[in-house]
């Protein structure tokens, strides 16, 4: 539970947030801040990622050490030869440069699609001290390399979506209404081998938060994940039926793919191992745009 002093000061960094977010017509301002997650560099116009970073100093610290300490009592985090983090949809850098600050991993490859993103994930992990154990990569990843149209909220800079053409279900965020800009699509497979040069087999994990496109990246990396790197991932159904995935379609990418699922509750402290199956039933129950979960996912190796 959080001390009067430290409930004091997210108030007061309330007010300050109101202040520096400004009002109509506001001007775009790039803040600053110290956070748990390193010294962060952010717009003032996002009202999701840099409001939270602001106020509360920290970006899903209790999902990154207690999923840490989850897979290290599991055998699969700090295995020797394995020191090297894939961060796909890395935003701004909180995840990469938080893991490398606590010393999970040694090296990462931060992957962001989104132009303006990107620019300040490359000014985040530099003003941290980590240009050379960070590479940050400017792709989108798919299940083929090519280009993607990649769709831009104007208030939550950490849900730009890979647009589908044929999607699953209806908008219900006004995402049919958001600008849109074309963006470099890899397969993971091939970004690994040929942008990065890099041996899967070197992995520790792969952590994934791409809005619900997942399904795509998993099979565009039968052959990373073939070298059994567990993946932590975001499990959002809405955002998945509005990749172009229908809920079968998932839940078999998943099962070819992956032995068996955890799933995290990183605020109550609880991992519980399931059978993959379990996801169609937790699908249904996670419908609306609001519900989302954290999986671990197990790969099937060999």
């Amino acid at each position: 539970m959080s001390s009067f002093g430290q409930r004091a000061a997210r108030a007061y960094r309330k007010l300050g947030w109101a202040l520096v977010r400004g009002g109509p017509g506001r001007a775009e301002r790039v803040l600053t801040v110290r956070t748990e997650n390193g010294l962060l560099s952010f717009s003032n116009m996002d009202l999701h990622n840099a409001r939270t970073l602001y106020v509360h100093r920290a970006w899903e610290i209790d999902l990154i050490t207690r999923s840490i300490e989850y897979l290290r009592r599991e055998g699969l985090v700090g295995r020797p030869g394995r020191g090297l983090l894939v961060d796909v949809g890395a935003n701004l850098g909180m995840i990469s440069i938080a893991m490398l600050q606590r010393g999970y991993f040694r090296d990462a490859i931060a992957v962001e699609p989104d132009p303006r993103n990107f620019e300040f994930l490359r000014r985040n992990i530099e003003q941290n001290g980590l240009g050379g154990r960070i590479r940050a990569m400017p792709y989108a990843v798919s299940d083929a390399s090519g280009e993607v149209e990649l769709e831009r909220s104007e208030v939550n800079f950490g849900d730009h979506r890979v647009r589908s053409s044929r999607p699953s279900a209806p908008p219900r965020m006004g995402e049919e209404r958001r600008e849109t800009v074309r963006a470099p699509a890899r397969r993971l497979d091939d970004l690994l081998r040929v942008e990065a040069n890099v041996d899967p087999a070197s992995i520790g994990l792969i952590w994934v938060d791409i809005q619900g496109y997942e399904g795509f990246l998993f099979r565009g990396a039968r052959d990373t994940l073939a070298r059994g790197a567990p993946v932590m991932s975001e499990f959002w159904p809405y955002g998945i039926l509005r990749s172009g995935l229908d809920r079968d379609t998932y839940v078999e990418i998943v099962r070819t793919l992956f032995a068996r699922v955890v799933i995290a509750d990183a605020a109550a402290g609880r991992f519980e191992p399931r059978d993959t199956a379990i996801l169609a039933e937790i699908f249904d129950a996670h419908l609306r745009p609001e519900q989302s979960l954290q999986i671990i996912l197990f790969p099937r190796v060999g």
